[in-house]
């Protein structure tokens, strides 16, 4: 898992309460189905630490973090830009929709309006596992590839995470 994105997971799961590295962990694995290892779990509680964005409470043999005001700062602009990136995605499609003018492309933008006027915290983190197949799908769009075989690549996907649930 990248760096930057476990950083952020962290960072959400301290939006909860304090917490535990071991709680780290678990809620991570829980969230993407993947454990991360203390070793890259802990060095970035120790950066974050030293940036100011958490503080550690030692309590018997653990350490429970929790976020600083600075962390909470840190938080919100990364909300703004979160906020700014999806604006550009839905810029985009609704190029691609004028462009095109196709049906997919409409539905693609009813789900992205549906979702930038506020879907529940849980269904933003469902969806933000969309966002790199999003682009990858509009990419190919544009480069003019297959549409047949776009759909039937996204048709074996849903089969497959139907398998999974």
């Amino acid at each position: 898992m990248a760096t930057g994105i476990l950083k952020m997971l962290m960072l959400h799961i301290l939006i909860e309460g304090e917490v535990s590295g071991y709680d780290i962990i678990k809620k991570v694995e829980s969230i993407t189905g993947k454990k991360p290892s203390t070793g890259s779990i802990y060095p970035i509680l120790k950066k974050m630490k030293n940036e100011g964005w958490i503080t550690g409470r030692i309590e018997g043999d653990k350490t429970y973090y929790s976020l600083t005001l600075t962390g909470k700062d840190h938080i919100a602009q990364i909300k703004d830009a979160k906020h700014e990136f999806i604006t550009k995605i839905h810029q985009s499609i609704a190029l691609a929709n004028e462009t095109f003018e196709d049906g997919e492309i409409q539905a693609l933008m009813k789900d992205m309006h549906d979702f930038h006027r506020g879907a529940h915290s849980q269904e933003i983190e469902e969806l933000e596992l969309l966002e790199p197949l999003i682009r990858e799908v509009a990419l190919l769009i544009k480069k003019r590839v297959d549409r047949e075989k776009i759909e039937s690549i996204l048709l074996k996907a849903q089969d497959e995470l139907k398998k999974i649930g």
